[in-house]
């Protein structure tokens, strides 16, 4: 006579495997979240350094004055005149024949959304030699009267701790990143 086996989970090893995959999930959700947070206030924080970049770039490439629009509207004329919170981010030059300043490089304010926040920005200009300057001022660099060298401050309320990135210029021609953490995003 044969014995036939049956194979097969019984149901207490069914029930312990389901304990176990609700535990793992009830863990890995959150930390999910936070990676998917964490990886969104990155990818900002480097297209506003890219943006940066690209403005610098462009200044030397043209051997004329480019800006990188903020919301602070701190230029008074030229290139950096219009600039608004809806602008903050694009790259900009005039051109030496006159007409109204093209944009090089869109702006970035219209990619950025909730939970994540432009707390401040700066419009920076930058001479054919590559260096940063704030607004008209095109004789003392960016950041080195020793102000704030901030550019940017992205913060992502999604996040409780290191959930700010500061872009900062210093001295006019070097970028940094700077991770903080603040208790309140606006």
């Amino acid at each position: 006579m044969r014995v036939r086996s049956d194979s097969g989970f019984t149901l207490v090893e069914l029930m312990i495997t389901l304990a176990v995959a609700v535990i793992l999930v009830t863990v890995a959700i959150p930390s999910f979240r936070d990676l998917l947070a964490r990886n969104e206030l990155v990818t900002a924080t480097n297209a506003w350094v890219g943006a940066i970049s690209s403005a610098r770039a462009e200044a030397v490439k043209r051997n004329q004055s480019v800006a990188l629009c903020g919301e602070d509207n701190a230029p008074t004329s030229g290139i950096g005149s219009g600039c608004t919170a809806a602008l903050a981010g694009e790259v900009r030059y005039l051109p030496r024949d006159g007409g109204a300043a093209e944009a090089l490089h869109s702006a970035l304010a219209d990619s950025i959304d909730q939970p994540l926040v432009v707390v401040a920005s700066t419009t920076v200009r930058f001479r054919g030699d590559g260096m940063g300057y704030l607004g008209d001022n095109m004789m003392t660099p960016y950041n080195t009267a020793g102000g704030d060298p901030s550019v940017v401050v992205l913060c992502s309320s999604a996040l409780t701790s290191d959930n700010a990135r500061r872009v900062e210029l210093i001295a006019g021609s070097t970028v940094q990143v700077v991770t903080e953490t603040r208790a309140n995003c606006p």
